[in-house]
């Protein structure tokens, strides 16, 4: 999977690109609508944190 880091001036992430594919297969995997009803996404977002931290840290080691 190709993810992009994005940074501000300071070089702090502030948000994370990844291919539209991989966004239709998580909106198809988690059901992710144009409206979602509120704290819906709460668990989604706490779940690609996670995984982008797995991410990270596995790019780190290489």
């Amino acid at each position: 999977m190709d993810i992009k880091y994005l940074s501000d001036a300071k070089g702090n992430i502030t948000g994370v690109f990844i291919p539209i594919e991989e966004w239709e297969r998580l909106q198809k995997q988690y059901g992710i609508g144009e409206q979602l009803p509120p704290d819906s996404g709460k668990q989604l977002r706490q779940e690609l944190a996670s995984a982008l931290q797995k991410l990270k840290r596995d790019d780190s080691e290489d």
